[in-house]
Protein backbone atom coordinates (compact mmCIF):
# COMPACT_ATOMS: atom_id res chain seq x y z
CA UNK A 1 0.00 0.00 0.00
CA UNK A 2 1.28 3.78 -0.70
CA UNK A 3 0.90 5.45 2.51
CA UNK A 4 0.89 9.20 0.50
CA UNK A 5 -1.74 7.76 -1.74
CA UNK A 6 -3.84 6.30 1.08
CA UNK A 7 -3.85 9.14 2.74
CA UNK A 8 -5.03 11.49 -0.04
CA UNK A 9 -8.17 9.21 -1.05
CA UNK A 10 -9.24 9.41 2.89
CA UNK A 11 -9.01 12.95 3.04
CA UNK A 12 -10.55 12.80 -0.43
CA UNK A 13 -13.34 10.60 1.09
CA UNK A 14 -13.61 12.88 4.42
CA UNK A 15 -14.28 15.28 2.01
CA UNK A 16 -17.10 13.68 0.70
CA UNK A 17 -18.20 12.46 4.10
CA UNK A 18 -18.61 16.02 5.62
CA UNK A 19 -21.87 17.46 4.13
CA UNK A 20 -21.61 21.24 5.01
CA UNK A 21 -24.75 23.00 4.83
CA UNK A 22 -23.27 26.68 6.14
CA UNK A 23 -19.88 28.69 5.45
CA UNK A 24 -18.83 27.92 8.90
CA UNK A 25 -19.11 24.53 8.55
CA UNK A 26 -17.15 24.98 5.31
CA UNK A 27 -14.65 26.63 6.99
CA UNK A 28 -14.47 23.51 9.66
CA UNK A 29 -13.90 21.22 7.15
CA UNK A 30 -11.29 22.51 5.28
CA UNK A 31 -9.81 23.04 8.48
CA UNK A 32 -10.42 19.53 9.34
CA UNK A 33 -9.01 17.84 6.00
CA UNK A 34 -6.14 20.81 6.19
CA UNK A 35 -4.80 19.42 10.01
CA UNK A 36 -2.23 18.18 9.69
CA UNK A 37 -2.67 15.01 11.09
CA UNK A 38 -0.76 11.57 10.60
CA UNK A 39 -3.83 10.00 9.87
CA UNK A 40 -2.92 7.14 12.08
CA UNK A 41 -6.07 5.58 12.72
CA UNK A 42 -7.52 5.45 9.40
CA UNK A 43 -4.25 4.10 8.24
CA UNK A 44 -3.73 1.41 11.06
CA UNK A 45 -7.61 -0.04 9.67
CA UNK A 46 -6.22 0.03 6.32
CA UNK A 47 -2.92 -1.70 6.49
CA UNK A 48 -4.97 -4.49 8.63
CA UNK A 49 -7.59 -4.81 5.68
CA UNK A 50 -4.92 -5.01 3.03
CA UNK A 51 -2.80 -7.78 5.46
CA UNK A 52 -6.06 -9.60 5.57
CA UNK A 53 -6.80 -9.44 1.91
CA UNK A 54 -10.08 -7.09 2.24
CA UNK A 55 -10.56 -5.35 -0.84
CA UNK A 56 -14.14 -3.52 -0.60
CA UNK A 57 -14.91 -0.01 -0.94
CA UNK A 58 -16.76 -0.10 2.56
CA UNK A 59 -12.82 -0.22 3.74
CA UNK A 60 -12.36 3.93 3.07
CA UNK A 61 -15.57 4.44 4.42
CA UNK A 62 -14.73 3.13 7.63
CA UNK A 63 -11.38 4.38 7.78
CA UNK A 64 -12.44 7.77 7.52
CA UNK A 65 -15.18 7.70 9.35
CA UNK A 66 -12.32 6.73 12.45
CA UNK A 67 -10.72 9.93 11.50
CA UNK A 68 -13.47 12.03 11.78
CA UNK A 69 -14.57 11.08 14.90
CA UNK A 70 -10.90 11.86 15.99
CA UNK A 71 -11.28 15.14 14.46
CA UNK A 72 -14.75 15.63 16.34
CA UNK A 73 -12.75 14.55 19.59
CA UNK A 74 -10.59 16.90 19.01
CA UNK A 75 -12.72 19.97 18.38
CA UNK A 76 -14.16 19.17 22.20
CA UNK A 77 -10.95 18.45 23.64
CA UNK A 78 -9.53 21.35 22.64
CA UNK A 79 -12.90 23.21 24.05
CA UNK A 80 -12.15 21.62 27.09
CA UNK A 81 -8.67 22.29 27.61
CA UNK A 82 -8.76 25.93 26.68
CA UNK A 83 -6.27 25.31 24.15
CA UNK A 84 -5.59 27.81 21.18
CA UNK A 85 -3.40 25.86 19.18
CA UNK A 86 -2.85 22.48 18.01
CA UNK A 87 0.14 21.33 15.51
CA UNK A 88 1.15 25.07 15.67
CA UNK A 89 -2.42 26.05 13.85
CA UNK A 90 -5.20 28.21 15.83
CA UNK A 91 -8.04 25.68 17.15
CA UNK A 92 -11.56 25.96 15.74
CA UNK A 93 -12.45 27.48 19.16
CA UNK A 94 -9.74 30.15 18.87
CA UNK A 95 -10.87 31.00 15.37
CA UNK A 96 -14.71 31.12 16.21
CA UNK A 97 -15.32 30.46 19.39
CA UNK A 98 -15.79 27.74 21.68
CA UNK A 99 -20.00 27.69 20.60
CA UNK A 100 -18.84 27.02 17.46
CA UNK A 101 -16.31 23.84 18.18
CA UNK A 102 -18.73 22.03 19.95
CA UNK A 103 -21.14 22.21 17.70
CA UNK A 104 -19.23 21.60 14.85
CA UNK A 105 -17.47 18.44 16.73
CA UNK A 106 -21.38 17.30 17.24
CA UNK A 107 -21.71 17.58 13.44
CA UNK A 108 -18.70 15.90 12.10
CA UNK A 109 -19.82 12.67 14.51
CA UNK A 110 -23.33 13.06 12.97
CA UNK A 111 -21.90 13.20 9.46
CA UNK A 112 -20.21 9.93 10.48
CA UNK A 113 -22.75 8.01 12.07
CA UNK A 114 -25.10 8.87 8.82
CA UNK A 115 -22.73 7.88 6.59
CA UNK A 116 -22.11 4.47 8.73
CA UNK A 117 -25.99 3.84 8.32
CA UNK A 118 -25.75 3.50 5.10
CA UNK A 119 -23.27 0.50 5.57
CA UNK A 120 -26.27 -1.18 6.41
CA UNK A 121 -24.27 -3.36 9.12
CA UNK A 122 -25.10 -3.24 12.87
CA UNK A 123 -21.97 -4.49 14.08
CA UNK A 124 -20.10 -1.30 12.37
CA UNK A 125 -22.86 0.75 13.50
CA UNK A 126 -22.29 -1.13 17.38
CA UNK A 127 -18.76 -0.81 17.65
CA UNK A 128 -18.52 2.99 16.63
CA UNK A 129 -21.68 4.12 18.86
CA UNK A 130 -19.52 2.19 21.69
CA UNK A 131 -16.71 4.55 20.92
CA UNK A 132 -18.74 7.85 20.95
CA UNK A 133 -19.89 6.53 24.58
CA UNK A 134 -16.61 5.94 25.70
CA UNK A 135 -15.17 9.28 24.51
CA UNK A 136 -17.56 11.00 26.39
CA UNK A 137 -17.64 8.93 29.65
CA UNK A 138 -13.46 9.38 29.68
CA UNK A 139 -13.73 12.94 28.90
CA UNK A 140 -16.04 13.36 32.09
CA UNK A 141 -14.12 10.99 34.43
CA UNK A 142 -11.00 13.05 33.38
CA UNK A 143 -12.40 16.44 34.16
CA UNK A 144 -13.27 14.60 37.32
CA UNK A 145 -9.57 13.64 38.31
CA UNK A 146 -8.43 16.31 36.60
CA UNK A 147 -5.21 18.01 38.84
CA UNK A 148 -5.73 15.20 41.74
CA UNK A 149 -3.12 13.54 43.12
CA UNK A 150 -5.20 10.63 44.53
CA UNK A 151 -6.07 9.03 40.48
CA UNK A 152 -5.38 5.62 40.32
CA UNK A 153 -3.53 3.46 38.36
CA UNK A 154 -6.92 2.11 37.41
CA UNK A 155 -8.60 5.47 36.75
CA UNK A 156 -5.85 6.44 34.47
CA UNK A 157 -6.11 3.75 32.40
CA UNK A 158 -10.13 4.11 32.24
CA UNK A 159 -9.34 7.55 31.07
CA UNK A 160 -7.03 6.29 28.13
CA UNK A 161 -9.48 3.66 26.94
CA UNK A 162 -11.73 6.11 26.32
CA UNK A 163 -9.97 9.06 25.08
CA UNK A 164 -7.67 7.07 22.55
CA UNK A 165 -7.80 2.72 22.60
CA UNK A 166 -11.48 2.68 21.74
CA UNK A 167 -11.23 4.30 19.02
CA UNK A 168 -7.97 2.13 18.32
CA UNK A 169 -10.02 -0.67 18.63
CA UNK A 170 -12.85 0.14 16.44
CA UNK A 171 -10.80 0.55 13.43
CA UNK A 172 -9.26 -2.51 13.65
CA UNK A 173 -12.12 -4.39 14.76
CA UNK A 174 -14.18 -3.61 11.62
CA UNK A 175 -11.91 -5.02 9.27
CA UNK A 176 -13.10 -8.56 11.31
CA UNK A 177 -16.40 -7.51 10.91
CA UNK A 178 -15.65 -6.29 7.03
CA UNK A 179 -13.85 -9.62 6.28
CA UNK A 180 -17.13 -11.34 7.94
CA UNK A 181 -15.24 -12.92 11.09
CA UNK A 182 -16.86 -14.06 13.70
CA UNK A 183 -17.43 -12.27 17.03
CA UNK A 184 -14.76 -14.09 18.47
CA UNK A 185 -12.39 -12.93 15.93
CA UNK A 186 -13.58 -9.83 15.80
CA UNK A 187 -12.44 -9.08 19.27
CA UNK A 188 -9.26 -10.64 19.04
CA UNK A 189 -8.46 -7.95 16.38
CA UNK A 190 -10.23 -5.38 18.66
CA UNK A 191 -7.45 -6.34 21.34
CA UNK A 192 -4.57 -5.45 19.04
CA UNK A 193 -5.88 -1.85 18.16
CA UNK A 194 -6.76 -1.43 22.08
CA UNK A 195 -3.28 -2.13 23.00
CA UNK A 196 -2.16 0.09 20.41
CA UNK A 197 -3.82 3.05 21.47
CA UNK A 198 -2.43 2.34 25.08
CA UNK A 199 0.94 2.61 23.70
CA UNK A 200 0.43 5.60 21.48
CA UNK A 201 -0.92 7.48 24.69
CA UNK A 202 1.31 6.30 26.87
CA UNK A 203 4.10 7.47 24.98
CA UNK A 204 2.30 10.97 24.48
CA UNK A 205 2.34 11.73 28.08
CA UNK A 206 6.13 10.17 28.04
CA UNK A 207 7.20 12.80 25.32
CA UNK A 208 5.85 15.26 27.83
CA UNK A 209 9.03 14.96 30.25
CA UNK A 210 11.68 12.75 27.98
CA UNK A 211 11.49 14.68 24.71
CA UNK A 212 12.55 18.37 23.86
CA UNK A 213 10.09 20.26 21.90
CA UNK A 214 11.65 20.31 18.66
CA UNK A 215 12.03 16.64 18.30
CA UNK A 216 8.27 15.98 19.65
CA UNK A 217 6.63 19.13 18.40
CA UNK A 218 4.99 19.48 21.76
CA UNK A 219 5.60 22.28 24.83
CA UNK A 220 8.30 20.61 26.87
CA UNK A 221 6.54 19.88 30.58
CA UNK A 222 3.18 21.10 29.40
CA UNK A 223 1.83 18.54 31.60
CA UNK A 224 3.24 19.06 34.11
CA UNK A 225 3.24 22.58 34.45
CA UNK A 226 -0.52 22.23 34.20
CA UNK A 227 -0.58 19.93 36.71
CA UNK A 228 -2.05 16.90 35.03
CA UNK A 229 -1.48 13.51 36.54
CA UNK A 230 -0.70 11.58 33.51
CA UNK A 231 1.20 8.15 33.11
CA UNK A 232 4.91 9.20 33.89
CA UNK A 233 4.01 10.64 37.19
CA UNK A 234 1.35 7.77 38.08
CA UNK A 235 4.00 5.21 37.62
CA UNK A 236 6.84 7.44 39.53
CA UNK A 237 4.21 7.84 42.67
CA UNK A 238 3.21 3.88 42.72
CA UNK A 239 6.97 3.29 42.64
CA UNK A 240 8.80 5.80 44.67
CA UNK A 241 9.38 5.34 48.23
CA UNK A 242 6.93 6.89 50.93
CA UNK A 243 8.87 9.78 51.89
CA UNK A 244 9.55 10.99 48.35
CA UNK A 245 5.67 10.32 47.29
CA UNK A 246 4.92 13.86 49.14
CA UNK A 247 7.99 15.72 47.11
CA UNK A 248 6.34 14.77 44.15
CA UNK A 249 3.27 16.20 45.32
CA UNK A 250 4.96 19.44 46.33
CA UNK A 251 6.94 19.60 42.98
CA UNK A 252 4.08 19.63 40.64
CA UNK A 253 2.28 22.40 43.15
CA UNK A 254 5.38 24.59 43.03
CA UNK A 255 6.45 23.76 39.36
CA UNK A 256 9.65 22.69 40.84
CA UNK A 257 10.75 21.31 37.17
CA UNK A 258 14.49 20.21 38.60
CA UNK A 259 13.05 17.96 41.83
CA UNK A 260 10.35 16.18 39.32
CA UNK A 261 13.13 15.72 36.65
CA UNK A 262 15.44 13.98 39.41
CA UNK A 263 12.68 12.13 40.94
CA UNK A 264 11.89 10.88 37.49
CA UNK A 265 15.73 10.06 36.75
CA UNK A 266 16.12 8.31 39.89
CA UNK A 267 13.08 5.89 39.93
CA UNK A 268 14.13 5.27 36.20
CA UNK A 269 10.45 6.08 34.68
CA UNK A 270 11.68 6.27 31.06
CA UNK A 271 13.20 3.24 31.03
CA UNK A 272 10.71 0.90 33.27
CA UNK A 273 7.64 2.64 30.77
CA UNK A 274 9.78 1.91 27.42
CA UNK A 275 10.23 -1.87 28.99
CA UNK A 276 6.13 -2.09 29.16
CA UNK A 277 5.84 -0.19 25.98
CA UNK A 278 8.66 -2.77 24.13
CA UNK A 279 6.36 -5.71 26.09
CA UNK A 280 2.92 -4.45 24.29
CA UNK A 281 4.95 -3.87 21.02
CA UNK A 282 6.20 -7.57 21.28
CA UNK A 283 2.96 -9.10 21.26
CA UNK A 284 1.64 -6.83 18.40
CA UNK A 285 3.96 -8.21 16.31
CA UNK A 286 3.54 -11.63 17.36
CA UNK A 287 -0.29 -11.00 16.34
CA UNK A 288 0.71 -9.69 13.20
CA UNK A 289 3.05 -12.92 12.54
CA UNK A 290 -0.02 -15.04 12.09
CA UNK A 291 -0.53 -13.53 8.38
CA UNK A 292 0.82 -14.39 5.64
CA UNK A 293 4.17 -11.83 4.46
CA UNK A 294 3.36 -8.82 2.63
CA UNK A 295 4.19 -5.02 1.82
CA UNK A 296 1.34 -3.61 4.64
CA UNK A 297 2.79 -6.38 7.10
CA UNK A 298 6.03 -4.92 6.60
CA UNK A 299 5.10 -1.52 7.10
CA UNK A 300 2.72 -1.59 10.20
CA UNK A 301 6.02 -3.53 11.94
CA UNK A 302 8.56 -0.79 10.98
CA UNK A 303 5.78 1.46 12.44
CA UNK A 304 5.54 -0.50 15.58
CA UNK A 305 9.50 -0.92 16.27
CA UNK A 306 9.83 3.19 15.71
CA UNK A 307 7.73 3.26 18.75
CA UNK A 308 10.65 1.74 21.20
Amino acid sequence: MNISLAIKKVDSTLDSLIREDLKILRDVKKHVIESGGKRIRPLTHLLLCDILEYTGKEQWIVASITELIHAASLLHDDVVDQADTRRGKKTVGALHGNKTAILAGDFLLACGIERLNKLRNPLLMDSFTEVIRDLAVSELLQMQWEKNPKITLQTYEQIIYGKTASLFGAATECVGILKGWDRKKSKSLREFGITMGRIFQKRDDLLDYFTDSKTSGKVFLKDFHNKLYTYPIIFLRDKALRKDRELIVQSINASNEKKILELLEGYEVEKLIMEEIEKDIMYLIRYLDQFPDSKSKSIMKEQLNKLI
